[in-house]
């Protein structure tokens, strides 16, 4: 159960109710697939985890913290937001090799003039895709995170030691999408 850990004066600021609609959002969406949710949630901040299990088991994790720097002379610019979204399920079939996608750096620029496994994602110029061989399900999972990529809301997906993981930075669900993710049949 998702449960709010504000004092009482938070309980009527706009960020407490945008945060306690995200969370019962949320809970709903785990309830609606038979799944189990925890977490908890005030005007500053939440942290949400739920289980579900369709045709595979899948954890999803939001986070939410705002920092402010403790200075009242500035102003609430020097504030810093976190936001993060984590889908992480098990994948065990050989379909799919390890791989990892994630935002382009500098050094990657260097390492894909002298390795063959680098290969830049072709909607995107932002993000590349670090694997030994290709896979249509890789392939499909780029297709349907498409949108993620154009808001550069995509902050890692990797397949390592039979854990599929999308790692996102951003406050929206997108519920829509993980639902296509977990209708794959891989």
């Amino acid at each position: 159960m998702i449960k709010p850990n504000a004092v009482a004066n938070e309980k009527d600021s706009p960020y407490y109710v945008k945060n306690e609609s995200f969370c019962l959002k949320f809970e709903s969406f785990i309830s609606q697939l038979n799944g189990k949710s925890k977490g908890n949630y005030n005007a500053w901040s939440y942290s949400v985890l739920g289980e579900i299990k369709t045709s595979r088991k899948w954890i999803l994790e939001y986070k939410k913290s705002t920092f402010s720097s403790g200075n009242l002379i500035l102003s609430a610019k020097s504030q810093n937001l976190f936001v993060s979204a984590i889908w992480k399920t098990e994948y065990t079939s050989q379909n799919i090799p390890d791989f990892i996608i994630k935002k382009r750096t500098i050094k990657d620029m260097v390492s894909q003039l002298l390795r063959k496994n680098f290969s830049e994602i072709k909607s995107t110029s932002n993000y590349i895709l670090v694997s030994d061989s290709k896979s249509k399900i890789i392939d499909k999972l780029i297709e349907i995170l498409h949108p993620l990529f154009d808001l550069n809301e995509i902050y890692k997906i990797s397949k390592l030691k039979n854990v599929l993981t999308i790692e996102l930075r951003t406050d929206q669900h997108y519920f829509n999408i993980f639902n296509q993710i977990n209708n794959l049949n891989f």
